[in-house]
């Protein structure tokens, strides 16, 4: 009963903005609120299927030769973003967001379950102003991750084709397979992040709309490819169109994260996958 109500306030709220001004990400976000919290039967049942219209073009963004992160006093000056439908929840709900992240992130990049501390330490790092980016970046910089990139393991044929692939198309960067066989799983998981990230940042600054563009390419490829992987309808949508109008309605920090969990997904399957 209690998640009926709050799906019906939902719905309301939605009507009333609706009246204000026509804005296709409204549709898109309240899908995925009603979506995380009742299930996809609920969401289709109040806003229909997901329509499925011939996906319209929306072109890879020119990936510079050198967007490595800049200590410049111009790497701080991103673009504000309005603030979004997340943005208007209540604490309380973007609490249960947030501990839905972190637990998937502790589960991508390690491979293990976050422990009761763990949980409320980043937990209330968020709730301090602090960035699910930076959560990233401390987990895969401890002493834990470097003891998981000091394991003996090749990467399997498949990850080095995902690893290659990736590496050429989204990040303009050309590795040699000789030079990947020398890293484990992890290394690599980090490595391909770390540098999308610093593309974003790069974006973020120069063309916020290149970063969305960048995004929705990426998700889409991985949606016709890899959707068995990851195990969400959302996540497997292959419409860039879907993609990128939902990374225009969320927080930027909650669309590098959904970046982060997906790539780190597939990447931990296609390691398990036998050549």
């Amino acid at each position: 009963m209690k998640k009926l109500t709050v799906i019906v306030l939902l719905v309301l709220s939605a009507e009333v903005l609706a009246q204000a001004v026509i804005e296709p990400s409204w549709k898109t976000t309240l899908r995925g609120l009603i979506t995380r919290i009742a299930g996809v039967e609920w969401s289709n049942r109040l806003l229909g299927a997901v329509a499925v219209p011939e996906d319209s073009p929306i072109a890879m963004p020119e990936i510079p030769n050198n967007f490595k992160k800049s200590t410049d006093v111009e790497s701080y000056s991103k673009k504000q973003k309005d603030p979004t439908e997340f943005d208007r929840l209540p604490a309380e709900r973007k609490r249960q967001f947030d501990y839905k992240f972190i637990e998937e992130l502790f589960q991508v990049t390690r491979k293990a379950e976050a422990k009761d501390e763990d949980l409320s330490n980043w937990l209330n790092t968020l709730d301090q102003g602090g960035s699910r980016e930076g959560i990233y970046q401390a987990l895969v910089l401890d002493d834990v991750y470097a003891g998981l990139e000091s394991i003996q393991e090749k990467p399997s044929q498949r990850l080095l084709n995902f690893t290659l692939k990736f590496s050429q198309k989204f990040l303009n960067q050309t590795f040699t397979p000789d030079v990947l066989n020398q890293l484990n799983l992890y290394s690599l998981k980090r490595i391909l992040t770390e540098k999308s990230l610093d593309l974003f940042e790069y974006y973020e600054t120069k063309d916020p709309d290149a970063f969305y563009r960048w995004y929705a390419n990426f998700s889409s490829d991985l949606a016709a490819e890899y959707e068995p992987i990851l195990k969400s309808e959302i996540r497997g949508e292959p419409s860039k169109k879907y993609h990128y109008e939902w990374a225009r309605s969320m927080p930027d920090q909650h669309v590098k994260s959904e970046f982060i969990i997906k790539i780190h997904m597939v990447m931990n399957s296609l390691q398990l996958l036998q050549d």
